[in-house]
């Protein structure tokens, strides 16, 4: 990982790293933003982000971020469940 890398290209480890220890709050903001597109399979690190973080405007993002992810996975099932 380098600086000025697009979060977009980032893996999950690298999101979930930059949203721990990022000193740029807008950056930490943007790779949980770019987690919660990921969906189920960043809930994980979404909740480690939480845990660890001292600020409550990351808190904030975090949880906004785990629910949308969670609500996201639902819609999935629901879609999969549906008879062909």
């Amino acid at each position: 990982m380098y600086a000025g890398e697009p979060l977009s290209d980032k893996s999950l480890w690298e999101l979930k790293e930059a949203a721990k220890w990022s000193s740029n709050p807008q950056e930490m903001k943007d790779a949980i933003s770019k987690l919660s597109a990921r969906g189920a399979e960043a809930l994980p690190s979404l909740e480690e982000i939480l845990s660890v973080t001292a600020y409550d405007d990351i808190k904030a993002a975090c949880i906004d971020a785990i629910k949308s992810a969670k609500r996201e996975g639902k819609e999935q099932v629901k879609l999969a469940d549906l008879p062909p």
